[in-house]
């Protein structure tokens, strides 16, 4: 489950080249791995066909890469790393699950073999909403100074009234070491949960962030807010747009967001989510079969729903949570075609990473 995908700008091959990585537990293949490792694919064919090129395993702390697995190509130079250095984390977690560490791996030979970088943040047992101190689901971004950012989730707050915030840490030295964290979604009432952060950015050069809002005041709503500089996000309290259509459907948990040039002038924000719910949290129509999409980059409403490359049965369909956690978008460059990528229910309480390539049609 879980996966990603990035495109290559700096290949050293032809074609279009796309690299992915997701969750993959050594319990399902226990003569492959003592330990969970991502292991990585590589296309060079735009998403049409795979093959596995590599595997990310934990050489930092023996305990296994578990969880929420993220990739970036850095575009330009940044600290030690060239251009097309590809930079990975996860949650380093041991099989008792006492612990997590976000760790930060580079490939400098195009997601061939990888090393271990640095430690982003740590935290307690690996269990969610059990009042321990967990750190959870990394994303990274570059800021206009050329900074590395990785922004994540986090439980350790609570005695200052938080369940659990979204923040990030900011690298001047390209993630050798790392600056104080800063609060970018915190509500202080000791119950909602932000968290599953993505970034991306606009062709304006602001950053927008998708998070979820777990708790009883959002149950599990996306929400949508920007920034200037991917640092500064405004009142952490403050938790932006609903990424909700005019008719009360909102996305629901495993966000994910991207930006295409498709669809007019300023292009669309295209938005995934693990489900679709009405206002009283019901499955709504499309749900599984559908993304969310805005032209609207100022107050960011008016969202519509939009067909996707890839369609799955609603976990309340096949009674398994884990499904569709999450779904990356990945628009070809000039927009006309979409990859959607995610994890489908094959049963019982197991799942296969699936993925889709359609023309985007962001109008409906």
């Amino acid at each position: 489950m879980y996966p990603r995908v990035e495109r290559l700008a700096h290949a050293d091959t032809g074609g279009d080249v796309l690299i992915a990585t997701f969750e993959h537990y050594w319990s399902t293949d226990p003569e492959n791995a003592s330990q969970p490792f991502f292991p990585v694919y590589r296309s060079t064919d735009g998403g049409e066909s795979w093959t596995k090129c590599s595997e990310i395993h934990d050489t930092e702390n023996d305990w296994g890469l578990r969880y929420q697995p993220t990739l970036f190509e850095l575009p330009v130079d940044v600290g030690p790393w060239s251009a097309g250095t590809i930079l990975a984390a996860g949650n380093s977690i041991p099989d008792d699950l006492s612990r997590t560490k976000i760790d930060v791996y580079a490939s400098e030979d195009r997601g061939q073999t990888w090393e271990y970088v640095s430690t982003v943040a740590e935290g307690g047992q690996a269990v969610p909403q059990a009042g321990s101190t967990p750190v959870w689901e990394p994303d990274f971004a570059l800021d206009p100074d050329g900074n590395l950012v990785v922004y994540f989730a986090d439980e350790r707050h609570r005695d200052e009234g938080y369940n659990q915030l979204i923040g990030h840490r900011v690298s001047e030295d390209g993630g050798q070491t790392w600056g104080e964290e800063v609060f970018d979604a915190a509500i202080p009432n000791g119950e909602d949960r932000p968290g599953m952060p993505v970034v991306t950015r606009l062709p304006d050069g602001r950053y927008v962030m998708v998070f979820e809002v777990v708790g009883p005041t959002h149950e599990g709503g996306i929400f949508v807010m920007a920034s200037p500089d991917g640092r500064s996000w405004g009142d952490p309290a403050d938790v932006g747009s609903p990424v909700m259509t005019t008719a009360g459907y909102q996305g629901c948990n495993g966000p994910y967001a991207t930006w295409t040039p498709a669809g007019g002038t300023d292009g669309t924000l295209l938005v995934s989510a693990k489900t679709l719910r009405d206002e009283n949290r019901e499955q709504a129509p499309g749900s599984g079969d559908v993304l969310l999409a805005t032209h609207d980059f100022e107050s960011f409403s008016d969202w519509r729903t939009v067909s996707s490359p890839i369609t799955y049965d609603d976990e309340l369909d096949v009674g398994y949570q884990m499904v569709a956690w999450t779904t990356p978008l990945l628009p070809s460059p000039d927009g006309e075609r979409l990859l959607a990528m995610s994890s489908t229910y094959v049963g019982p309480e197991r799942l296969e990473i699936r993925y889709g390539i359609d023309e985007l049609d962001v109008d409906g």
